[in-house]
């Protein structure tokens, strides 16, 4: 028995679509439920959900608005299912998806599996949905061969499975569910792995501000989670790929910072380092103008713009990640989610 579980807050845009897509999922339909859990959503997406409640398996709960670490705890109390799938309102799951999550279950030191996200990005995307398909090629890269140790660090929130009862509940206040859930599983003592063939699509964001404040939100997300897992910093099991993946990423913003400074005080005393920082000072330049002329609606074509893209985008992303840092550091950060649609 599997219960899907979507916490939705003002997903009138996608609602039905994600409805729909459920529904076509090859799964015995006597053995999966659906439930759909509003935040506290304005907006018509309980009114739309509710125009199908003609499939006997979907479930619709209005909750108020507590962020979507509470409408997923009332989700997973009133699930069934001895697998649990967690999965967004804007994720179109591939037909087989459930079945492909459900089928490593037969092992039973597999606690949790996550599937794959991947982005629908062709010629006709912004260079920022295209530098978001790039990092997510990347990341699934990476996670496969972390699933091969069962130490994947992290699952995706788009898609993933649960063994009902491992985590009874996902702690108030945490701001990256997903994350949470998948450390939480590892450090209990169960393999977390990666099923390549349960995939996931959806359309990423294109506007580069709001893709910002999603990655604010998860960085200052990233923060908390290493002072709730502190423990995994230690030789345990998983260790190797937490530290190793995600808590040296974490120290990429303040490691940019030493560089710079390093290198300015550095280039005082030696002409190298001096070329080197006039280098890494001009690409900080360059990186800027890009974005006075690209927030303008400009645009740089060609192997060079896609490289100046690629290169923007990881640095704003650990711009972001730094000021999450201090979002985290100051309590500033909210749980509750606000959905962003384009």
């Amino acid at each position: 028995m599997v219960s899907v579980l979507v916490a939705a807050y003002n997903e009138e845009c996608v609602i039905a679509e994600k409805i729909k897509n459920m529904s076509e999922l090859d799964y015995p339909a006597d053995r999966i439920e659906f439930l759909v859990g509003s935040d506290g959503s304005s907006d018509r997406t309980v009114k739309i959900a509710n125009s199908f409640l003609d499939i006997p398996n979907l479930k619709v709960f209005e909750l108020p608005r507590g962020g979507k670490v509470h409408a997923l705890n009332a989700l997973i109390r009133a699930a069934k299912g001895d697998i649990l799938v967690f999965s967004d309102a804007n994720t179109m799951y591939d037909r087989q998806a459930i079945r492909m999550l459900v089928r490593r279950f037969g092992d039973p030191a597999i606690g949790l599996v996550s599937g794959q996200l991947r982005y629908k990005v062709d010629e006709t995307s912004g260079q920022g949905a295209k530098s978001e398909g790039v990092y997510w090629k990347y990341e699934n890269w990476v996670k496969m061969h972390e699933s091969k140790l069962g130490r994947l660090s992290g699952a995706n929130g788009a898609i993933y499975a649960l063994r009902k009862g491992i985590v009874p509940e996902i702690r108030t206040g945490i701001v990256n569910d997903d994350f949470y859930t998948a450390t939480y599983t590892m450090q209990a003592g169960w393999d977390v792995i990666m099923e390549a063939e349960a995939v996931a699509y959806e359309v990423p964001n294109d506007d580069m501000g709001s893709q910002f404040k999603r990655h604010v939100r998860d960085g200052a997300g990233h923060y908390q989670a290493m002072t709730v897992f502190w423990k995994m910093l230690f030789a345990r099991k998983g260790s190797f790929t937490y530290v190793s993946h995600r808590v040296v990423r974490w120290l990429v913003p303040f490691l940019l910072i030493a560089a710079f400074f390093s290198n300015l005080a550095l280039s005082f005393i030696n002409s190298v380092m001096l070329v080197v920082f006039c280098l890494q000072a001009t690409g900080y330049a360059v990186l800027i103008l890009y974005w006075f002329v690209t927030s303008r609606g400009g645009e740089l074509p060609g192997k060079i713009g896609n490289f100046i893209q690629l290169t923007f985008y990881f640095m704003s992303v650990n711009l972001a990640l730094l000021v999450g840092f201090f979002k985290c550091v100051g309590g500033k950060q909210c749980a509750a989610w606000e959905t962003q649609r384009f």
